[in-house]
């Protein structure tokens, strides 16, 4: 049998929050490398491959064809977000390399499909704290997160579930210790100084609630850092 490409460490780290031995979804599948992989290792017995354009079904379909996966393991859908799917159809939905505002609006367009569903799995590009919040306020708490170094980047991967859950205090900051989370806050706090330096360097008056707002959340992002590095044996 030809297999998929191995997986890169991003779809790699997805593939590992994905229920297994229970029916997966991929919305925006792209090559369809993430599903097949699952099918082909037997993570999954059945997978749904959907996006909103025909070209990546196409290459999905190219991979399919040369392998030697029976037709009743997948399913090749046309559309946007959840509407490719039947409430109850399947356990895992992952949506990856959207942005969190779609994703929430494509979460909130098919609220009987997203309410039957076990377990998300996200990797938003951008705005990750709005997907977060959206969660939280329609009863889904953060099971587990991770990050993942993608070239210059650094990938927030998270999985939900049905749950109450206190919010973060910081929405847009992932709450967990991993070893990219030093150059993670790092990051994060540079791109804050430099909105601070911005602001007491501008001549026009300066937003004080803005301000101390930033000030406050680059102190806690830094006593953050510094405690990782103090405990941390990565």
């Amino acid at each position: 049998m030809n297999r998929t490409p191995v997986l890169s460490e991003r779809l790699k780290t997805i593939a590992d929050l994905v229920i297994p031995g229970k029916p997966m979804a991929d919305i925006g599948t792209d090559h369809g490398h993430l599903p097949m992989w699952c099918l082909e290792n037997g993570i999954v017995p059945f997978a749904v491959l959907s996006d909103i354009n025909e070209g990546p079904l196409e290459k999905a379909k190219l991979r399919i064809s040369r392998s030697v996966m029976s037709e009743e393991s997948y399913s090749l859908r046309l559309g946007s977000g959840l509407s490719v799917l039947k409430p109850g159809e399947v356990s895992t939905v992952v949506i990856a390399g959207m942005g969190g505002e779609l994703t929430s609006r494509l979460l909130a367009a098919e609220l009987g499909v997203t309410d039957s569903v076990e377990r998300f799995v996200f990797q938003p590009r951008s705005r990750a704290g709005m997907l977060r919040e959206w969660l939280w306020e329609h009863g889904w708490r953060i099971r587990e997160e991770r990050l993942v170094r993608e070239r210059r980047r650094l990938c927030q991967i998270f999985s939900a579930e049905k749950g109450i859950q206190i919010p973060y205090e910081f929405s847009d900051i992932p709450e967990c210790e991993h070893p990219l989370m030093i150059p993670f806050l790092d990051r994060e706090l540079a791109n804050i100084r430099i909105v601070i330096d911005n602001l007491l360097r501008s001549k026009e008056a300066v937003d004080q609630i803005k301000l101390e707002a930033l000030q406050r959340k680059a102190a806690v992002l830094e006593q953050r850092r510094d405690r990782l590095w103090k405990n941390s044996s990565f």
